[in-house]
């Protein structure tokens, strides 16, 4: 066994096919930046995805377990994909006016062909879910054995992928390493990780041909993804702010709060207080003379009789007759007293911290409130109108076209590297809601091309 380290991390070399990985001790505070994945043949270093390099399923299980956040990830994927993938043909007049013709892709046979074999509808549903919970996708390219078409094209989950560390010397990152098990082990066997080559996503379809025909690539990942700000390798998305602030873990911490409460919690509707006077006179001198077994026997089921008649909706509204004593000082003494007690988890507690947590959490993913009808019970956040919803859905649609362009990247690489017709593009139809009085169905159509 060998002992070495990398940067801030420590390695243990524990026999061919397996690495350990260990925070150093150089630094109290510090993270696992990256693995190094090691069989016989090859070796390759990946940079971690998180300190764990787990980031990918602690943030989705944090999400799953919030209705809001979910139904926010739900409805901008929806509005993403509108109607679907929709095919133009694009002209321009002798004027130079620019003429959009929707076109099937059934008009197309490669095109049609291509669709079917690779489930496109699907592969665009997989490809946006991607895109609008991890902000990047990971398309793999197949292609011919004389490398000329790309034959398939294939979703490879995003929380699944690694990129391989950038070569210092050029900086590029060469691989994309696939395993469903990150996260579970130090020690990753390279049974469970597949290594896919990786093409810059900048090169002309001509470049990428040139380059898999000469190195003799066969299969390849694309990345796609949303303008990076300062990141290198891992999208920070937008919307994960409402992880990195907090409140995605107080707003999950509320009904597991409260969970706990209700399943722990005594239940006490009422405290009744009742006076040892009130069994001395009722019983005189046999009560002087009974057993504590069977005063408390007597005690025990005047509370039962008592709690029954308070349950029992037959006895609402009537009244309880209470005998006053007097004490030795002369001050009065009730022979019952009955008290409510408040239940303030029941009365609404945490409702406001619940509907500033779905705010919050909404407007980091970009979904107005009224899209998912986010109405707070004793909060003041409404489920909005009709007309809310319909000028909220417009202006998500129309703010989603950049990602709509991304999305398509897909489209006009494969069409510039199959050779498919160049005046075609591709687009996503919007679902506009509109009223009924102009459209009996409530929605019309329009693709943003």
């Amino acid at each position: 066994m060998s002992f070495g380290t990398y940067g801030d991390i420590a390695i243990v070399n524990s026999g061919v096919g397996a690495l350990v990985a260990f925070p150093s001790t150089s630094d109290k505070d510090v993270s696992v930046t990256r693995v190094l994945i090691e069989s016989e043949n090859e070796a390759g270093e990946i940079a971690s995805w998180g300190a764990d390099n787990n980031y990918p399923n602690n943030y989705s299980n944090k999400v799953r377990k919030n209705e809001s956040a979910m139904s926010g990830q739900r409805v901008i994927r929806k509005a993403h994909y509108g109607s679907g993938f929709v095919l133009a043909e694009e002209k321009f007049d002798t004027d130079g006016k620019r003429e959009i013709i929707q076109k099937s892709v059934r008009q197309y046979s490669e095109i049609k062909d291509f669709w079917r074999i690779n489930k496109m509808k699907r592969f665009w549903l997989e490809t946006i879910l991607d895109l609008e919970f991890w902000a990047i996708a990971f398309p793999e390219y197949i292609l011919s054995k004389d490398f000329k078409k790309i034959n398939r094209v294939e979703r490879k989950k995003t929380a699944h992928c690694r990129f391989e560390l950038m070569d210092k010397k050029t900086g590029h990152i060469k691989n994309v390493y696939l395993s469903a098990k990150w996260g579970e082990s130090p020690d990753m066997d390279s049974d469970f990780v597949a290594k896919i080559p990786l093409i810059d996503n900048y090169w002309t379809a001509e470049e990428v041909k040139e380059y898999c025909k000469k190195n003799k690539i066969r299969n390849f990942v694309r990345p796609i993804f949303y303008p990076l700000l300062d990141e290198s390798y891992y999208p920070k998305a937008d919307w994960h702010s409402a992880d990195k602030s907090g409140w995605l873990d107080i707003a999950n911490s509320i009904p597991e709060f409260k969970k706990a409460f209700i399943q722990n919690q005594i239940n006490i509707k009422f405290l009744i207080e009742v006076s040892e006077l009130y069994f001395d006179k009722k019983y005189g001198d046999d009560w002087r003379a009974y057993t504590s077994e069977e005063r408390k026997e007597i005690r025990d089921q005047f509370v039962t009789d008592l709690d029954s008649t308070l349950r029992d909706n037959a006895n609402a509204g009537k009244s309880i007759l209470s005998v006053i004593y007097t004490g030795n000082n002369g001050e009065p003494l009730p022979g019952l007293k009955i008290t409510a007690i408040d239940n303030k988890l029941q009365d609404g507690a945490y409702s406001a911290d619940t509907g500033e947590g779905v705010q919050r959490i909404l407007t980091a993913i970009g979904v107005d409130p009224s899209l998912i009808g986010a109405g707070i019970p004793g909060g003041k956040l409404g489920a909005g109108s009709g007309s809310d919803k319909r000028e909220a859905w417009l202006i998500l649609s129309a703010l989603l076209k950049t990602n709509r362009e991304t999305t398509l990247e897909v489209f006009e690489f494969i069409q510039e590297y199959n050779g498919w017709d160049e005046n075609l593009i591709g687009g996503f139809e919007d679902t506009v809601l509109t009223t009924l009085d102009k459209n009996p169905t409530g929605t019309e159509k329009a693709a943003q091309l």
